[in-house]
């Protein structure tokens, strides 16, 4: 499964930056193998359909699952017509998120 976190910045060591929209960068880790990967939001600096342009690019990648501090409304729109799944409400340096969701998501 492919698991993205909005960041500030292209690693792991980056904050995680609480906007989906316009965030600078995802920070991509495929849970199955542990690779990270991660690219510039191209929506960041979009004049309107920020989050719905990021969510395409993130399905386009193949992203299951995204985590973010909050979601706007028309990409809360498009997580209901997708099989994305959103996890809100998290903060702090990529690696812990990760590391924290992979601990609760875990049998």
């Amino acid at each position: 499964m492919k698991v993205a976190v909005t960041s500030s910045g292209p690693s792991t060591e980056a904050m995680m930056d609480d906007r989906l929209g316009r965030c600078p960068y995802f920070v991509i880790m495929d849970t199955a193998s542990g690779s990270i990967e991660s690219f510039a939001n191209p929506a960041m600096d979009a004049s309107s359909g920020a989050g719905t342009k990021a969510m395409q690019a993130l399905l386009d990648k193949g992203v299951e699952v995204v985590i973010t501090g909050r979601i706007g409304p028309h990409a809360q729109a498009m997580l209901e017509e997708t099989d994305l799944k959103a996890v809100t409400g998290r903060s702090g340096v990529i690696g812990q998120v990760l590391k924290d969701y992979l601990a609760e998501t875990s049998p």
